[in-house]
């Protein structure tokens, strides 16, 4: 609570105010708790323990990270059941396999047969040399284009066309005897569901927890809390955000 002079802070500087990111959390975890979904919080926004703690309501299960060395960091530190959120490159099936070894549950996405294929060149562990070691847990999708919303209105019609069109890739997933779990998610539609998205089996936003600046330009009810001084050079204004669907697979190499 003590008073910051903001230009008297050494660069890079990262000030937070913990009882907003409390509060937020807490938010998103009653507001999936009322939708009746699976809260999955991303670790990209912070990479720290102390965010992570809050986020999962001190469960240390159920989060998403951007690269394996997050995942690594997490798992070091007891957290399970993780989910790394990009296409896994082919250089990184074996560190991702170690993680297996480790955790109860190391998630992947795949979008190539060829990705696949990496997987199942590696040797499987004996005591389930019967299988082949990969179980196809769901189908991911960010619907990232939400950052483009200007008003609420705008951000639920994104969120209405993602979760129904992810709910009828899962039907059609039924219909071939595949049974999985739906996954999306961005802090915009996760801060303002719409109803069919209590079809869903879990959500993963992540910049709920500060509600950056970026969040508050495209929704002026929110307030940050978080103030980062960094020096940089120019920077090209031109910003690229994209969604897809990936498949999401366990590991069990």
């Amino acid at each position: 609570n003590h008073a910051i002079e903001f230009n008297s802070l050494f660069t890079p500087a990262f000030v937070m105010d913990v009882d907003k990111a409390k509060r937020n959390a807490q938010r998103m975890i009653e507001r999936c708790q009322k939708l009746g979904v699976q809260l999955r919080p991303h670790m990209k926004t912070h990479k720290t323990l102390e965010c992570a703690d809050i986020m999962t309501g001190g469960s240390q299960r159920c989060i998403v990270v951007s690269t394996p060395a997050e995942a690594c960091f997490f798992a070091d530190h007891g957290y399970d059941d993780i989910l790394y959120a990009y296409s896994i490159p082919f250089d990184k099936v074996e560190r991702c396999a170690a993680l297996s070894e480790r955790l109860d549950l190391i998630q992947i996405l795949l979008d190539h047969p060829d990705a696949l294929e990496q997987l199942r060149k590696r040797p499987l562990r004996d005591a389930i040399a019967k299988t082949e070691g990969v179980e196809l847990r769901g189908v991911y999708a960010h619907c990232g284009n939400t950052y483009y919303c200007t008003g609420v209105e705008q951000i639920q019609a994104v969120a209405q066309e993602t979760t129904k069109l992810t709910l009828q890739f899962i039907e059609k997933l039924k219909a071939v005897g595949i049974t999985c779990k739906s996954s999306i998610g961005s802090t915009p539609t996760c801060s303002h569901p719409v109803k069919d998205m209590a079809q869903l089996s879990e959500v993963h936003p992540g910049n709920y927890v500060f509600y950056g600046v970026n969040y508050c330009f495209l929704m002026s009810q929110f307030q940050p809390c978080s103030f980062i001084r960094v020096w940089s050079g120019k920077s090209d204004p031109k910003l690229a955000l994209w969604w897809s669907y990936f498949v999401c697979v366990s590991v069990c190499l």
